[in-house]
């Protein structure tokens, strides 16, 4: 089979078709015609073209993200990779397998003035698993090298962790020839071995058995039902509590899920009872920062974090044992080593729940139409078993503030908590995944990644809804610019744009909303058939939001009669 005629190009095709990378997601250029021609010609593999750089990183992020795959993305040289980064350091911190593949000129012109020639040899490396240079083509030593850089690349992105890695080819001219190549780069199979722990005579076990204070807490990830099942069992223990989040995707009635909500109800009173003497941490990113300041004043007596890669990870400043091992095993090794004992402190924290539920249950009835009610409306109405996709800032944080029992999988780019990419990850999640997906967004995060729509595989599976609140509107609640009028248009941002045009000119359906019922009418309209994404722009004010926001904890931490 003809190919390119660039050997590099070609074996990094084939390679990565028989290491099971099935998509490549290619922005046009020139220099990178090498790779475009050895990956199109590639049966294995199927090529998307998506031309902003910026936007193509992110939509390959959410591909992979629903894949559990690598998904390569290919661009020309200078500074087209550049417009990777965020999305790269988003997958480095999520642990997202993509594999980076830029084309480059020749080193030798690196500096001397030649155009779109910048110094791209590790360029991304802060934030990858893996940066190789592959040798230009030549005799049998370089190929042979060429094939074995390509070997080790491929497979670290997921291997100990997944992660992306980045390969960069520098092609001489002509680019745009083909042939076909009789020798072959030799396929090395990783043969991935599981990390274990050594019998510890149970001093794990006998340390939570004694201790009458234990909590688990769980950040992002996509966990299996082996798992929700084995933290079910902790949460039965007198002792221990478990706190998720929605981007943990652990939600069960016997966990602590509403972070945010519950932690108003700690007080004086009760402080020293919900203090853990022992905190068990594992997964991603957390999104409360109110746990975080929590557990900072805290301090427990021990911390044991749980990862099979990240080491001294101490978010709270209180790490004492770092287990490298994957959650599941850990979890499994310590199967019946957990005896209960006489402590109260779970019932302690599912007391403070459930009064805070309570509470809210009262609060939202009194509340005007604002963001608050809207995400209560919304996590109402997506579909049941749908994705769903949060923008930051503040998608991400109303959510926690729900309860949520309708088979529904979150997801968010917490890794960075940037807002540059969530459209377009979204967009590429629901195009792998073919489920049904729903992206909650504000309106400055919306209107910076719109170009997340040029783009030819828009799925008809996503729905995106628009909260604009007046742009920024995260700034009017947090302490500081809510106090200095000089000082808040430097952080609110308001858009200026017409959203609906906006929309239109992709040709998507646009609907809007600015009261309770035409929310509910337009959440109708919403999720109808298309046969491309649709978008509820929903209209909140300003200033009630932040108002509401700032009652509705104000009511939760002094409830009447306290």
């Amino acid at each position: 089979m003809a190919t390119s005629e660039h050997s590099t190009a070609a074996e990094l095709a084939r390679l990565c078709a028989a290491k099971g990378v099935r998509h490549a997601v290619i922005s046009p250029g020139s220099r990178n015609a090498p790779l475009v021609i050895a990956f199109s010609q590639e049966p294995g593999i199927t090529c998307l073209q998506v031309i902003d750089e910026r936007s193509a990183a992110f939509f390959a992020l959410g591909m992979a993200q629903q894949l559990q795959q690598p998904v390569a993305l290919i661009c020309t040289s200078g500074s087209a990779v550049l417009n990777y980064t965020p999305a790269i350091a988003e997958a480095f911190y999520q642990r997202v397998p993509l594999l980076v593949i830029s084309a480059d000129r020749p080193e030798e012109w690196t500096d001397q003035g030649e155009g779109q020639t910048i110094r791209q040899r590790d360029v991304l490396v802060p934030h990858l698993r893996k940066s190789v240079q592959l040798p230009r083509a030549g005799d049998d030593l370089s190929r042979w090298h060429a094939g074995r850089l390509i070997n080790e690349a491929i497979d670290a992105t997921l291997l100990p962790v997944a992660g992306p890695v980045q390969v960069n080819v520098p092609f001489s001219e002509p680019l745009y020839g083909k042939a076909e190549h009789a020798t072959a780069a030799r396929l090395v199979a990783p043969m991935p071995v599981a990390s274990f722990l050594l019998p510890d005579k149970g001093w794990r076990g006998k340390q939570l058995s004694e201790s009458l204070k234990v909590m688990v807490l769980v950040g992002q990830g996509l966990w299996g039902d082996g798992l929700q099942a084995q933290l079910r069992q902790w949460a039965k223990l007198p002792q221990c509590v478990v706190l998720t989040e929605a981007t943990s995707n652990l939600d069960d009635e016997a966990f602590i899920t509403c972070i945010d909500r519950t932690l108003e109800g700690v007080n004086e009173r009760n402080e020293a009872d919900l203090r853990p003497d022992i905190l068990i941490t594992f997964g991603g990113a957390i999104v409360s920062k109110r746990i975080k300041g929590l557990l900072r004043k805290w301090k427990p007596a021990q911390h044991w974090h749980v990862d099979e890669d990240r080491r001294h990870f101490d978010t709270f400043q209180s790490l004492t044992h770092d287990f490298a091992v994957s959650p599941h095993i850990f979890l499994a090794q310590m199967e019946g080593q957990v005896r209960p004992n006489e402590s109260l402190y779970g019932e302690a924290w599912r007391m403070v729940a459930q009064r805070m539920e309570e509470s809210h249950a009262r609060l939202l009835a009194g509340t005007p139409f604002c963001d608050l009610t809207v995400f209560r409306t919304l996590l109402d109405r997506i579909p049941q078993g749908s994705d769903v996709h949060l923008a930051n800032s503040t998608a991400a944080r109303y959510v926690q503030l729900f309860d949520r029992r309708r088979g529904l999988r979150f997801f968010g780019n917490r890794g960075t908590s940037g807002i540059d990419g969530c459209t377009s990850t979204a967009v590429g999640a629901a195009f792998a995944s073919g489920r049904p997906t729903t992206l909650i967004s504000g309106d400055v995060a919306f209107c910076y990644d719109s170009n997340a729509f040029w783009n030819k595989h828009l799925p008809p599976e996503l729905r995106v809804v628009v909260i604009d609140n007046g742009g920024g509107n995260i700034f009017r609640y947090i302490d500081g610019p809510d106090r200095d009028p000089d000082l808040l248009p430097w952080f609110e941002s308001p858009h200026g744009r017409n959203i609906p045009a906006l929309v239109a000119g992709y040709g998507l359906a646009c609907f809007e909303a600015h009261d309770a019922d035409t929310l509910a009418s337009g959440l109708d309209a919403l999720y109808k058939p298309f046969d491309k994404p649709a978008v509820l722009l929903v209209n909140t004010d300003a200033e009630v939001a932040p108002r509401m926001l700032k009652a509705y904890f104000a009511g939760l931490h002094n409830p009447p009669g306290a």
